[in-house]
């Protein structure tokens, strides 16, 4: 079997998007009430490190399908995570009753969540597919 080298400089695509909607997130989850960021904020923030850790051990491993049920279901936690934080309302310092996210950042980190679970679906789809004497399984 040939020698497998780790490429620093290409991610791979699922990990990229996960990288982006971390990216995203950030800034959001930073802008919230001390409660809320220490609390929802920090499972989110985690879920997606989790998120980003099963893509790259996923991406790493020849047999990796039980990898990627795990981040198909991280993907599916992270998703009612996000979903609770866009019920949630609060009255910000001024008085004003506010959520924590608003409609356009629901929607576009929705998203970003939907776009990686095609990702996920159809690595697992290419793996599912594999035969055994197939070489690693680098897809996404």
């Amino acid at each position: 079997m040939p020698e497998f080298k780790y490429d620093r400089s290409n991610p791979g695509p699922c990990c990229q998007k996960i990288d982006d909607m971390i990216q995203y997130a950030r800034p959001i989850v930073e802008r919230w009430p001390s409660f809320h960021k220490r609390s929802l904020g920090v499972d989110i923030m985690q879920e997606m490190y989790t998120m980003l850790r099963l893509a790259t051990k996923a991406r790493l491993r020849y047999m990796n399908k039980s990898t990627l049920a795990d981040l198909d279901t991280s993907k599916a936690v992270l998703d009612i995570f996000i979903q609770q934080a866009n019920k949630i309302i609060f009255t910000d310092k001024s008085g004003k009753t506010r959520r924590l996210l608003t409609d356009q950042s629901y929607g576009e980190w929705s998203k970003k969540i939907d776009e990686i679970g095609a990702l996920i679906g159809g690595w697992m789809n290419s793996v599912s597919g594999r035969k055994s004497g197939d070489s690693r399984g680098n897809a996404p």
